[in-house]
């Protein structure tokens, strides 16, 4: 397996038409390296390599899963008369995800 140094990461950035700001290198090294010690960690596990993956979570519980059975949709007044906080025919919902620059919208 190839070493992964921040040579590396400016590489495969490169190759994936990625431009990687000034210290984003250093960052994804770090957590590069953080991955790979929890990696040696699970590896340290006795019976690990013996274990069978759990390609579908719910295999054993199937059985109290309801049958997925189709029905009619609710309109969409139906939907938004749900809703305290409407923009249109649209649910108004809080910003949640963006840089600190961002301004909140009230």
């Amino acid at each position: 397996m190839i070493k992964v140094t921040k040579d590396v990461i400016n590489q495969c950035a490169e190759n994936l038409l990625f431009e990687l700001a000034p210290g984003q290198a250093d960052l994804i090294y770090e957590e590069f390296n953080t991955v790979l010690a929890q990696i040696d960690f699970l590896k340290g596990i006795e019976g690990v390599d013996e274990a069978e993956p759990m390609t579908f979570p719910y295999k054993e519980h199937q059985k109290l899963l309801r049958e997925d059975i189709p029905s009619k949709p609710l309109s969409a007044e139906e939907e938004l008369s749900n809703s305290n906080t409407r923009l249109g025919n649209q649910i108004k919902l809080p910003k949640v995800v963006g840089n600190k620059n961002d301004e909140m919208d009230d």
